[in-house]
C-alpha cells in the first residue's frame, strides 16, 4: 500500500514533467500526423507497462513501472494541451520571460552573381523568403526564459545580436551563453532577399524548424536536429535538406537533391527539371506528388522494410514490383528531354509517388 508521501511525490513528479513539456518542448515543431505518431507510441509503451506490471512479482520494478506511466502520461497531456488554448494558464507558475527584437537592412551588389546567406542557430526557427523590394531585411528576435526575472533579464541582456554583413554576404551565428539547468534562450530569424537573385543557402538550427520560401539557390543545405524542414518553391542546382527528428516538406526543383531525415515523413511536390532525387527516413513515410507531363520521363526505385510501396504514374514500366520494393521507368525515360531520377528508401512507412 502506497504512502500518502509517495503518492504526493508521484503527483508532484506527474505535475513537473507536464509543465516542462509545455515550457521546453518545440511541439509547435511537429505536424499533427506527428503528433498522432508520438501519442499512439506513447499508448503502445503504457501498454507494455501494464504488462509488466501483471508479470512483475518486485515492489521496486512496480514503482519503477508506475513511475514511467506517469513521466509518459504527463508528456503526452503536456502535448495535448500545448495544441489548445488552454495551454496560457500555465503561465502563472511557469518561467519568467524576457525578449528583445532587432531589424537590420540594406542594400545587396546588384552585380554578385550569387549571394550568400549562412544562417546557424542553437534553439530557434529561421525563415528565409524574397520580396519585390531591391534590399533585405533581417528581423532576429531573442527569448529568454528562466525560473526568475532577474535571471530572465541576465539572459537577455548578455545576448548580441548582430548579424555579419557585406555586399554579397549575410551571416549570422546564434550567440551562445551560459544558460542555467532550468533555463533557455532561443532566437528566431526572419530574413527578406531580393527575388530574382540566385543564393547560397546554408541554413542550421539545433532546435527549431527551417522554412525557405521562393527561393532560386545554386546550393542550398539545410540542417535541423529537432525540428521540421519546409520548402515553398525551392529551386536549386544542388540541394541537401537534412533533420534527426521531423519532418521534410514542400515543394523542390533540382538538379541534385539529397533529403533525410531519421523520424518523420517526406512529402514533397516535385518540379518540372531534369533531376536526380535520393530520399529517406526511418520512421516515416514518403509521399511524392511528380508532373504529370508527357514529356517528363522516370527511373524510380523505392523500398520500404515493413510496409508498402506504390507508384501511380502513367506508362510505367516495372523491372521488379512487389509489394514492398518497386523498381522500373516509364516507357519514355531514354528519349525524354526532361529526366527525372527518384531513389527512395524507409524502413517504418510507406512510399508513394503519384
Amino acid at each position: 500500500m502506497r504512502s500518502s508521501a509517495v503518492r504526493l511525490g508521484e503527483f508532484l513528479i506527474f505535475i513537473g514533467v507536464f509543465v516542462l513539456a509545455l515550457q521546453y518542448i518545440d511541439w509547435g515543431a511537429f505536424t499533427p500526423i506527428e503528433r498522432t505518431d508520438l501519442v499512439i507510441a506513447a499508448g503502445v509503451v503504457l501498454l507494455i507497462c501494464f504488462v509488466l506490471a501483471l508479470w512483475s512479482r518486485s515492489v521496486l520494478l512496480d514503482e519503477l513501472i508506475h513511475l514511467v506511466a506517469l513521466i509518459i502520461g504527463a508528456a503526452v497531456l503536456g502535448l495535448l494541451v500545448s495544441g489548445s488554448g488552454a495551454s496560457t494558464w500555465v503561465n502563472v507558475i511557469g518561467p519568467e520571460r524576457a525578449e528583445k527584437t532587432l531589424s537590420f537592412g540594406g542594400a545587396l551588389d546588384p552585380s554578385a552573381a550569387t549571394l550568400l546567406v549562412t544562417l546557424d542557430l542553437q534553439n530557434g526557427s529561421a525563415t528565409v523568403q524574397t520580396w519585390e523590394n531591391e534590399g533585405f531585411q533581417i528581423t532576429i528576435t531573442a527569448r529568454a526564459r528562466a525560473w526568475s526575472s532577474s535571471e530572465a533579464q541576465r539572459l537577455i541582456e548578455s545576448v548580441t545580436l548582430q548579424p555579419q554583413i557585406s555586399a554579397a554576404e549575410i551571416s549570422f551565428r546564434a550567440p551562445r551563453v551560459s544558460v542555467g539547468p532550468l533555463s533557455s534562450l532561443e532566437t528566431d530569424i526572419q530574413l527578406l532577399v531580393p527575388r530574382g537573385r540566385v543564393y547560397d543557402l546554408k541554413l542550421s538550427s539545433l532546435n527549431g524548424a527551417l522554412n525557405v520560401q521562393e527561393i532560386n539557390a545554386a546550393t542550398a543545405d539545410l540542417n535541423a536536429t529537432n525540428g521540421r524542414i519546409r520548402v515553398n518553391t525551392l529551386t536549386a542546382h544542388h540541394a541537401k535538406l537534412q533533420t534527426s527528428n521531423g519532418s521534410i516538406g514542400g515543394k523542390l526543383s533540382a538538379s541534385q537533391a539529397t533529403i533525410t531525415t531519421a523520424n518523420g515523413s517526406i512529402d514533397l511536390i516535385l518540379g518540372s527539371v531534369t533531376g536526380s532525387y535520393e530520399l529517406s527516413t526511418f520512421n516515416g513515410s514518403i509521399e511524392l506528388d511528380v508532373p504529370d507531363d508527357p514529356t517528363i520521363g522516370y527511373a524510380i526505385s523505392a523500398q520500404s522494410t515493413i510496409s508498402r510501396v506504390r507508384v501511380e504514374i502513367p506508362n510505367f514500366v516495372f523491372r521488379y514490383h512487389e509489394r514492398r520494393h518497386v523498381e522500373g521507368e516509364t516507357n519514355n525515360f531514354q528519349t525524354a528531354p526532361t529526366k527525372i531520377t527518384i531513389t527512395a528508401t524507409t524502413t517504418n512507412g510507406s512510399i508513394e509517388i503519384r
